[in-house]
């Protein structure tokens, strides 16, 4: 059985430092108290549209908020829309603080990098950020995120998403598909091309895999504490021990490792 957990660690442990890499040091205004309460909301909208040139990555690096990533056939540009905001004590601090949250577009030679942008120390306020994306469904995707939820449907590639808190809802995803999680459940429904890779990986939650009956991959299941269900899949050479199932879909071209350490698996054929 190939071993991706070196791959899975890295990951989980990119997505507990995203934060450091997406704060801006820089902070002009007076923010070294700490505020009482975030009961009064600053909102402002934003749009981006990118016209895709030779680039086949889009990257996303976010910190608080919903990200919803979507794939369309015959689309040339990528429109990113969303809402930032941010929660003080005063509708005047939130709208100060506003002005330092930031979403900040890339375009590069080979992708197009999208990150949220805000001060190392909160002091009590709440900067979120939602994300609403769709791009053309060939690209590669690899979103890394803190605290809420990531949802991609509907890509032809390889799709990697790195999560602390929150849930990660692959869907209609053709192609590898890797996802790592502190707390939370992750749920794919997921075509693996020949020699693909599902990796999913959780602690605290929940795995639901949906794959077709008859994908070809050498299978892994592990938890610790919780419970491993495989239905309409016909594992072939099949090993169970207390913690672990393993064996072979069809001729195992693939490889799929599902992974919790207080949760669920679940593997169901369609």
């Amino acid at each position: 059985m190939k071993n991706h957990t070196t791959r899975l660690v890295i990951l989980v442990l990119f997505a507990t430092t995203i934060f450091l890499f997406n704060c801006d040091g820089d902070n002009p205004l007076n923010s070294r108290y700490d505020v009482h309460n975030t009961n009064y909301i600053a909102v402002e909208e934003f749009l981006f549209e990118v016209d895709v040139a030779n680039q086949s990555l889009f990257r996303l690096t976010a910190v608080n908020g919903s990200i919803s990533i979507t794939g369309e056939s015959n689309s040339d540009s990528i429109i990113i829309t969303g809402e930032r905001r941010v929660g003080s004590e005063s509708t005047e601090d939130a709208e100060e603080h506003l002005e330092l949250l930031e979403v900040r577009v890339q375009e590069l030679t080979d992708e197009i990098y999208i990150r949220t942008i805000q001060p190392n120390e909160t002091y009590g306020r709440n900067y979120e950020v939602d994300y609403e994306i769709t791009l053309p469904d060939g690209f590669m995707i690899i979103a890394s995120h803190v605290n809420g939820s990531v949802t991609v449907g509907s890509i032809n590639n390889t799709v990697t998403v790195s999560n602390v808190n929150g849930q990660i809802d692959l869907n209609d995803i053709s192609g590898s598909a890797i996802a790592s999680l502190v707390n939370g459940q992750i749920e794919g429904d997921v075509v693996l091309p020949s020699n693909g890779l599902i990796a999913m990986s959780t602690v605290n939650g929940n795995v639901v895999l949906n794959i077709p009956v008859n994908t070809s991959a050498e299978f892994e299941a592990s938890r610790v504490n919780g419970s491993i269900n495989i239905r309409y899949l016909d594992l072939q050479n099949e090993v169970i021990t207390s913690t672990s199932r393993r064996g072979i879909l069809g001729n195992g071209d693939g490889e799929i490792s599902l992974s919790t350490v207080n949760g669920n698996i679940w593997a169901i054929g369609f």
